[in-house]
């Protein structure tokens, strides 16, 4: 097994920013993916968790995308979780048919909590939500439907998990990406080697 590289490439351009698509990969991992495709100035800190919860397993993917813009980052370089296909990311395409065992997808929530969604199994949501409510502040919820809940079929942390597994999607308030999230990384770090973001 080489050992991974990273790589970027720009996605787009505008007057006031750019969009730029990084992966982290060795080629051949179909283990764990952590994917954050909202980063940069669009979720801040998302971007930095994923790449450094990646770099911490031994066996692990990180695939992320990074906007800036000079006026609204959110409104440039946010589409929807469930509008994003692997024909306009190259390097997402890289990885999309690979069928990784564990899925982790990093975002950003606009009020302070945390809330625990994605297709996996509701019952590694409540472990995860269990983990994560002894290390941050803010309220931890589990959820299996509402806006947040990450449960589409169409959603990419779904569809990138092998078979019908689905994937760990966090959405995660201001306080938590701002002063929290080693204590975020540290938990999925934890649990994503006890095989507890695995379905039982």
């Amino acid at each position: 097994m080489s050992d991974p590289m990273l790589t970027t490439r720009p996605v787009a351009r505008t007057a006031t920013g750019h969009c730029t698509e990084l992966l982290y990969d060795d080629g051949a991992n179909d283990d764990v993916l952590v994917c954050a495709a909202h980063g940069g100035g669009v979720e801040p800190g998302t971007g930095e968790q994923a790449l450094e919860l990646a770099t911490r397993l031994p066996d692990a993917s990180c695939w992320a995308c990074l906007g800036y813009d000079e006026e609204d980052a959110f409104e440039a370089w946010h589409p929807p979780s469930s509008a994003i296909e692997p024909a306009d990311y190259p390097l997402l395409s890289a990885i999309a048919g690979r069928g990784f065992e564990t899925v982790i997808s990093l975002h950003g929530l606009a009020d302070d909590r945390i809330v625990v969604g994605g297709g996996i199994d509701a019952a590694v949501k409540r472990r995860v939500r269990r983990r994560l409510e002894d290390v941050v502040s803010p309220p931890v919820e589990a959820a299996s439907d509402g806006p947040y809940a990450g449960v589409s079929p169409a959603n990419f942390v779904n569809w990138l998990a092998d078979g019908d597994r689905g994937g760990l999607q966090l959405e995660q308030g201001p306080a938590v990406r701002d002063g929290e999230r080693e204590a975020v990384v540290a938990a999925l770090e934890a649990l994503v080697e006890d095989g507890g973001c695995r379905p039982d």
